[in-house]
């Protein structure tokens, strides 16, 4: 199932296959599969989560998000693409999601979230090497 309803008409094969992976990327965190989620993770990662109020890397990466695919449900999801920038073998990508998570203290939150992630291509794959998200509110 496709995370994102609409994706620009515009964008080139590169955009397209950068959006594709970050679409697979969000797929397997979904999906509580971590171990493939982390293949998307660039060993030397950085950046901010809005769940930590300190920087984060991969090993944080393994033990947080590893703990929220296993107590987090999504609902729903809807992942709406801002900007993708390619330069060369590097993609910039602004993007917003929007959640419906059931847990053991919310039995239907919405969440916005807003990112900027920072993609490399390495051989045949893109994979993250920065990120920053925050959290929105309901209303923008």
């Amino acid at each position: 199932m496709k995370l994102s309803s609409w994706t620009p008409e515009e964008w080139n094969e590169q955009q397209k296959e950068v959006w594709s992976n970050l679409e697979n990327h969000w797929q397997c965190l979904i999906g509580g599969k971590i171990e493939e989620f982390l293949k998307f993770i660039h060993p030397s990662f950085v950046g901010y989560g809005h769940e930590s109020p300190i920087p984060v890397d991969r090993p944080w990466l393994e033990k947080w998000v590893g703990f929220w695919a296993k107590s987090t449900k999504i609902v729903i999801c809807e992942l709406r693409p801002i900007n993708l920038k390619v330069h060369g073998d590097v993609a910039i990508v602004q993007y917003m999601i929007f959640t419906i998570e059931q847990n053991q203290v919310d039995q239907g939150k919405r969440v916005i979230r807003r990112y900027t992630m920072t993609w490399k291509k390495q051989g045949k794959a893109w994979v993250v090497i920065a990120s920053h998200n925050n959290l929105m509110k309901e209303t923008i």
